[in-house]
């Protein structure tokens, strides 16, 4: 649970959930106020978008976290579609090297496997920012449960409804699931997304 103790302490897109906010925004956030520490949560996807923004952080000697949460899948998009449609389309995201990718930046990425590789992590992390660096954390997570954040405007979005409507919705959601369930029962599991790294050679 996130718990903040003071205004000004948090940075979110809160109009349209924009992709590619988090990095941008920390690297100015930390040039706003120096001294402070500065952490981005950042999708894979999202990364994607924004992350050459780095390189802002290290010309200017930027410190600040950002911490790449890696389950290969724009997962909100990915919720919503599973919530609304009953599957997910065009939502998983090819693999990528993030290590190599930040080493061409200049930053050092730090991997976060498991839960008890956490301590050592943010310790390192902590010693890289306070030596004025830039550091990004590439952290394994699994999204097969659905988040606050998802639950939460799938309500939202369906209080803002007529009860009519409402009642179309759930009734469209409810028989996509049905249906969906005895497709998915009838046809063989899709191949996992391609790496796109390429192989030692």
């Amino acid at each position: 649970m996130l718990q903040l103790d003071a205004p000004g302490r948090l940075l979110a897109p809160i109009d349209f959930s924009c992709m590619g906010y988090a990095v941008p925004a920390a690297v100015g956030a930390a040039l706003a106020r120096p001294g402070a520490p500065v952490v981005a949560l950042a999708g894979d996807g999202a990364f994607l978008m924004t992350g050459l923004e780095l390189i802002t952080a290290v010309s200017q000697q930027v410190p600040l976290a950002v911490f790449v949460l890696r389950d290969r899948e724009l997962a909100q998009i990915a919720q919503f579609q599973a919530t609304a449609l009953g599957r997910k389309t065009a939502s998983r995201l090819g693999d990528y090297d993030l290590v190599e990718l930040c080493a061409g930046l200049g930053v050092e990425c730090l991997r976060l496997d498991a839960n008890d590789a956490v301590a050592a992590v943010l310790e390192r992390v902590v010693e890289i920012t306070a030596d004025g660096w830039p550091v990004v954390v590439d952290v394994a997570i699994d999204y097969s449960q659905r988040t606050f954040f998802t639950a939460g405007v799938v309500k939202t979005n369906l209080l803002r409804l007529p009860w009519a409507d409402r009642l179309r919705f759930i009734g469209r959601a409810l028989s996509r699931r049905v249906f969906s369930g005895r497709e998915a029962r009838s046809r063989p599991e899709p191949e996992d997304t391609p790496s796109l790294t390429r192989p030692a050679s």
